[in-house]
């Protein structure tokens, strides 16, 4: 697997540009964060997947509010495409293949237990913001077994078109699940745990949003 080789500089200027790129595509993003901690640091956000803008909403996220140490999750295809991500932060994954998967995996508990944060799309891949199921992946259950210090935050992405030519995007950052709740469950009833808790959280916002009910959300 290729891992993340931080590099200073290309992270500095890599936020310049993301924050004009982002500022320039969408009217306004908001945020609500429903998390009582303020240090994010040991925390595996798990986000629903559903634009090729959420990597650089994220990582505009991170930049902004929560600024973390944060790394993030990318296909070993695209990686090998466009190296220049590990540079701020990206390591490859490949589920196709069972030994890079682990690695992957190990690497993310490796990356929390240094207090590091990582981003992790439970989906896989793009599917619809109206999907459901959302279909997470078991691999975040192997990660909060491995590593029962962190805590698990889900991140809840909704992109909609309101009242301007621009869209807006709301993100809400839930509350770290209770690990009283999880951590005794099977491997593949915490996936399913997961699941439920960033569904109903996705669908609380959108139907926040439906209302413009913006109360309580920050301009980032």
């Amino acid at each position: 697997m290729r891992k993340a080789t931080k590099n200073g500089w290309i992270e500095w200027g890599f936020k310049r540009f993301n924050r004009l790129f982002v500022r320039m595509n969408f009217h306004r993003m908001k945020v609500l964060s429903e998390a009582k901690e303020s240090d994010f640091s040991h925390s595996l956000f798990l986000i629903n997947h559903s634009s090729w803008w959420d990597s650089l909403i994220l990582y505009y996220l991170n930049d902004q509010y929560v600024r973390s140490d944060g790394y993030g999750m990318m296909d070993e295809e695209g990686m090998n495409r466009f190296p220049f991500f590990s540079k701020i932060g990206v390591y490859s994954i490949n589920t196709a293949s069972r030994t890079h998967l682990l690695h992957s995996l190990n690497y993310s508990i490796e990356l929390l237990n240094r207090g590091k944060t990582v981003w992790i799309f439970p989906q896989g891949e793009e599917q619809h913001l109206e999907k459901r199921p959302l279909d997470f992946f078991n691999g975040i259950s192997y990660i909060a077994e491995k590593a029962p210090r962190i805590q698990v935050i889900p991140v809840s992405l909704y992109y909609t078109l309101e009242h301007h030519r621009k869209p807006n995007v709301y993100i809400l950052l839930g509350e770290p699940l209770s690990k009283e709740s999880y951590h005794t469950l099977p491997r593949k009833q915490k996936t399913i745990y997961f699941e439920k808790h960033c569904t109903e959280q996705l669908d609380r916002l959108k139907e926040r949003i439906i209302a413009e009910d913006h109360n309580g959300f920050t301009p980032i």
